[in-house]
């Protein structure tokens, strides 16, 4: 009988650990398939970089507010997403470096950030079809997006994006082909708003707000929904691309939605 109370003694106790997994004290537990960056240490990744090195195929990293100064570079053969908290506070700041975001591959998503202060351009889609969206693409010294040719087919499907006050180009697609979309996004205060190579009129582009640029459509058919108006932000001069109260931009997206990221 002594042995039978030591055996159920020893059972509980494993059953009672079993039932109360220890976490290490400061670190935030990620939802499975979700990894988390944030500046404070507390998840395990300080850096966007490192929690991409760490991610695997279907992944999303999410990114706490923040801003984040180094230059992100998407692992080859993988797709994942890259989520940030917000796009008024999280913030990717390439610090001079050659494109803020470069991204390979099919099918990877960046969406919720700021990408601003790369030398050339802000997103850089080397290869494949990429997804991004609500995105503030601002004050990079080439392009805001770019979709280049030079490495292979590089194609994206780009919505609610708010691209401004970028040094030569808002949105540049190498190749003028309908498996690019460019819709509901506000391309303002660059040199050239949208601009393709290869000017064949395959480009879809729709309900966007373009403004303030030197040349709106460059070898792009002007869509008959275009916004040419002034978006109206509610304080440009001051980095602040809200949408005034009196915006065109306000209800004019799909579905009754603003254009633009806000």
């Amino acid at each position: 009988m002594r042995d039978f109370f030591h055996c159920l003694l020893a059972s509980l106790a494993v059953v009672g650990c079993a039932s109360r997994p220890v976490i290490p004290p400061q670190v935030k537990v990620a939802p499975v398939g979700r990894l988390v960056v944030a500046q404070d240490g507390g998840t395990g990744f300080l850096t966007i970089s490192s929690a991409l090195d760490s991610a695997q195929d279907g992944d999303t990293v999410f990114v706490m507010p923040g801003e984040y100064r180094e230059v992100v570079k998407f692992p080859g053969r993988r797709s994942i997403t890259l989520l940030g908290a917000d796009p008024l506070t999280t913030i990717v700041d390439a610090v001079d470096g050659y494109a803020g975001i470069e991204l390979r591959t099919d099918s990877n998503r960046v969406s919720r950030l700021t990408i601003r202060g790369a030398d050339s351009h802000g997103i850089w889609v080397r290869d494949g079809r990429q997804f991004i969206d609500h995105c503030l693409i601002v004050g990079n010294g080439d392009r805001g997006i770019y979709l280049s040719s030079f490495a292979g087919y590089a194609y994206a499907r780009i919505t609610h994006c708010t691209v401004v006050d970028n040094g030569e180009v808002g949105i540049h697609a190498a190749r003028d082909d309908s498996s690019t979309v460019i819709a509901d996004c506000i391309i303002a205060f660059n040199k050239r708003g949208i601009v393709t190579d290869q000017p064949e009129g395959e480009l879809v582009v729709r309900r966007n707000c373009l403004f303030g640029n030197e040349v709106n459509f460059d070898r792009v058919a002007e869509d008959s929904s275009s916004v040419l108006q002034d978006p109206r932000f509610k304080d440009r001069e001051n980095g602040d691309f809200r949408l005034g109260k009196d915006s065109p931009c306000i209800g004019s997206g799909e579905g009754g939605r603003n254009l633009g990221t806000f």
